[in-house]
């Protein structure tokens, strides 16, 4: 879920070409978020990957922060959208153990050092902008739903039984013991310490 400051007030238009202008810019904005690399996050960056001059840039997309600030949320909703959905495909045999193992570890393989510079990114110039919203971490209920299906049909016996509230406080708890620490640049990011923390104090929370 899209915070609701980051709906941009792109330029509004019936012309065909002008709406192609935009979505040409929109992608390129993606893209280089999907590079990873904020020293790119600039208007001239965006410019030259679109094939378009600054000045179009403004005309069209207004600051240019927040269009970056705008890809890196899409970005994050698409990879989230994604894990939510491997969540409900989990093999129902499997213990909460495993499932902990396979979540953690699939988290740890998407964020490298360059990743972690975007989170930080997006950390430092949104809270600048708009503060930290009430719904700044909303975009983590995407797991609730999947996870509480997995465990009605989970045959394991080992997950412990849940209401939809206390699945979404857990999954926020869940994000904070794995990817806040790369996130705030935290020495034990990513370590082999950090990862047996993250799957011992998940696996307490969920199992029986």
């Amino acid at each position: 879920m899209m915070s609701k400051n980051l709906k941009i007030d792109f330029s509004e238009t019936k012309q065909d070409r002008s709406k192609k202008t935009l979505d040409d810019l929109l992608q390129a904005a993606f893209e280089l978020v999907e590079a990873a690399d904020p020293n790119a996050f600039t208007s001239r960056t965006l410019a030259t990957k679109a094939g378009y001059a600054k000045g179009t840039l403004t005309k069209r997309l207004g600051p240019i922060e927040n269009v970056f600030l705008w890809a890196i949320a899409k970005g994050r909703d698409i990879k989230s959208h994604q894990a939510a959905s491997d969540i409900a495909q989990f093999d129902p045999k499997l213990t909460v153990h495993d499932f902990v193992e396979t979540f953690v570890d699939s988290a740890f393989g998407h964020i490298n050092a360059t990743t972690a510079k975007v989170m930080q990114f997006y950390d430092q110039r949104y809270t600048r902008l708009h503060g930290l919203t009430t719904d700044y971490f909303d975009w983590i209920n995407v797991f609730v739903e999947p996870y509480l299906e997995m465990c009605q049909r989970n045959e394991s016996g080992t997950f412990r039984v849940i209401l939809n509230d206390e699945a979404r406080l857990m999954f926020k708890v869940i994000h904070t013991l794995v990817e806040r620490p790369f996130a705030t640049d935290d020495p034990i990011a990513g370590t082999t310490e950090h990862r047996r923390i993250a799957i011992e104090s998940i696996t307490k929370l969920l199992a029986k």
